[in-house]
């Protein structure tokens, strides 16, 4: 579509016209203007004034400089568990009477983790208290 503004013609895409026209709900004269524009081919008087006096009353550099400060993050304070440390205490002795000489086996988290190997096989035994569920 060739759409003239202010003596000068432009080529506008019809499907382009057709979107904003159904998006928008405006005239054809509107779409134009309105595709010209976000395509920064022409500018928006109104928009362009509006503009120059945020920029004389310094609004913008207020908005940009508004931005909040973050908060320093405590840190999480870790509960023991005494019945998981006792879990985990009974299967490494388990482990570690039943495979005797076989086993190589250390605690890597008192609460979590046991690693061990058991000829020449690499295991490691996680441990994880669920939440209850809700009902």
């Amino acid at each position: 579509m060739q759409y003239t503004y202010k003596n000068k013609n432009y080529n506008i895409p019809d499907d382009e016209i057709d979107k904003i026209i159904d998006k928008y709900e405006c005239s054809i004269a509107e779409a134009c203007e309105s595709y010209l524009t976000d395509k920064e081919l022409i500018v928006n008087e109104e928009v362009e004034k509006l503009n120059r006096t945020a920029s004389k009353n310094r609004i913008t550099q207020t908005i940009h400089d508004a931005k909040g400060e973050k908060k320093p993050r405590k840190a999480r304070e870790k509960k023991e568990n005494p019945l998981k440390k006792e879990i985990i205490d009974a299967v490494f002795r388990f482990l570690a009477e039943k495979y005797l000489e076989k086993i190589d086996i250390s605690i890597q988290n008192a609460e979590k983790y046991i690693d061990f190997t058991i000829e020449n096989r690499n295991f490691t035994l996680n441990l994880v208290e669920h939440r209850p569920k809700k009902v």
